[in-house]
């Protein structure tokens, strides 16, 4: 056992000593170590300024949840009249904003706690929309009065727009930081097992750990690796295409001068 942990330590120390030597090499070459090591230096830069933007970005938004959740536990506890209509319609708005692709073109009531929605909408916004404002604090009840269409061509108030963010794809900062420190250390307590479940544990912390930094869907990153292969090709054709034109333009020059040399 002893002999063992002994090679191990010799291997490892072998590999490290290579991968040294080869950091100095590449970094202190004589021609290119200068470029490089500024390339390093401000790449290094660069990744602590995002870092402490997206640690920034987290404090911030798990601050701003833990508040909602103390507003929300003192609303529970406590009795409160009933919330403004106008107060509630802005409300309303503010959550429509997130889920419609034309949330101007749908007029907001609201009475009582009562609101009352109307106006043009897509169909496949319909019941997503509901479902979300009958959750909006201080709405009792919805009365449906919007009118779906399958298209939007002969509408004028849904020409345009834009489309809402999706949550799905998008995460807040607090659940990227969540997603990315556990992937971590998943993926770590994976690699020490050294067992298939551990090599399978190490995939899903990377798959986590990417998904937190990427901040989109595994397949919304596969698909823009994979349109980046595509666009590599092409971009070498355009180069073999004009040397082989040049070729043929020096080819018929040459077939031209021929006749010419033997009218002389």
């Amino acid at each position: 056992m002893t002999h063992d942990v002994r090679m191990d330590r010799g291997w490892a120390g072998i590999v490290a000593s290579v991968a040294l030597g080869a950091i100095a090499m590449y970094a202190f070459d004589p021609d290119k170590g200068r470029r490089r090591r500024a390339l390093a230096r401000d790449k290094a830069v660069s990744v602590l300024h995002d870092t402490r933007h997206a640690a920034g970005a987290t404090r911030r938004d798990v601050t701003h949840r833990l508040e909602g959740l103390r507003a929300r536990a003192r609303r529970l506890w406590r009795q409160r009249p009933t919330t403004d209509d106008l107060q509630l319609i802005e409300r309303v708005r503010a959550r429509m904003g997130r889920l419609v692709t034309h949330p101007h073109a749908i007029q907001v009531g609201a009475y009582g706690g009562r609101v009352t929605l109307s106006g043009p909408i897509l169909v496949r916004e319909v019941a997503p929309l509901l479902a979300s404002i009958r959750t909006v604090w201080g709405v009792d009840s919805v009365e449906n009065q919007l009118v779906a269409h399958t298209h939007p061509e002969s509408i004028p108030s849904l020409q345009g727009g834009v489309e809402p963010p999706s949550t799905h794809e998008h995460w807040p900062p607090a659940l990227r930081a969540a997603a990315l420190s556990s992937g971590v250390l998943l993926a770590l307590y994976g690699l020490r097992q050294r067992t298939l479940t551990g090599w399978l544990l190490a995939s899903i912390g990377a798959a986590l750990g990417v998904r937190g930094v990427a901040n989109r869907s595994l397949a919304a990153v596969g698909r823009e690796y994979a349109q980046r292969k595509d666009v590599s090709p092409m971009r070498d054709r355009p180069s073999s295409n004009a040397s082989a034109q040049t070729d043929t333009a020096s080819d018929a020059a040459g077939a031209d001068a021929v006749p010419r040399n033997a009218l002389h």
